[in-house]
């Protein structure tokens, strides 16, 4: 403990410098006085309460100018750094790559998507999710990711009959489909979602590729859930 209070105080006192300011080298030339290892923290902790100060000192005597630059800077350091964290773990923009969500979602749509809020709400019947692309064994780089909407919760049993969905044996209300009859037409067979699952289906039922191909999609495969068409604004 003594040698990382010690490193820390070197640290602050100096950074790539040979030397510090003159208090802190002072600070640090009395360190070798201290006494055990919590003696040394509350040295090492007073000598960075002594350059800190030092440094807010030798700031303030800069010229005005250059101390609203150097607050500049670090704010928009910070903002791009924050930027960056939110469009990486909590929002971001999605490309639309396929028709598989028409009338929605056309190819070449933008929309925003939440990474994070969905895991405190839970999913709804209805929600347009995000989930990973179908890959080949090997593909480089990863398929596009595919945009699907929750048909079924776990316990639920869905079902097609003359072309429509029933869920829990009651049609379910499809506003979102294509208005071409054919397009939106629906064969399934029936099945009770397990646990942790759930069951999707594309907009356009025609082409798309989803639980009725590839089974119940496990709640953990959901990357995001989709909040708003961004682009084009037109529509």
């Amino acid at each position: 403990m003594r040698r990382a209070a010690r490193a820390v105080l070197v640290a602050a006192v100096r950074g790539r410098r040979e030397r510090g300011h003159e208090w802190g080298e002072a600070v640090l030339a009395e360190f070798g006085d201290t006494r055990g290892d919590w003696d040394a923290v509350r040295w090492a902790a007073g000598g960075l309460r002594t350059v800190w100060h030092a440094r807010r000192g030798r700031i303030r005597r800069l010229p005005r100018s250059v101390r609203l630059s150097r607050r500049v800077a670090v704010l928009a350091v910070v903002a791009v750094l924050a930027g960056l964290a939110v469009n990486r773990y909590v929002v971001t923009v999605g490309y639309m790559a396929s028709g598989s969500m028409e009338p929605t979602l056309t190819v070449g749509d933008r929309y925003l998507v939440d990474k994070v809020g969905y895991r405190l709400t839970g999913l709804h019947r209805g929600d347009v999710i995000v989930i990973p692309g179908i890959s080949a064994a090997g593909e480089t780089p990863p398929p596009p990711a595919r945009v699907k909407r929750v048909i079924g919760l776990p316990g639920d049993t869905i079902e097609c009959r003359d072309g429509a969905v029933l869920r829990n044996g009651v049609a379910v209300d499809e506003p979102y489909l294509p208005a071409d009859p054919g397009e939106a037409r629906t064969d399934c067979p029936s099945v009770t979602v397990s646990p942790h699952h759930l069951y999707v289906l594309g907009d356009h039922r025609l082409v798309s590729i989803d639980s009725r191909q590839d089974g119940l999609l496990s709640e953990d495969a959901v990357q995001a859930r989709m909040l708003i068409r961004v682009w084009p604004f037109q529509r």
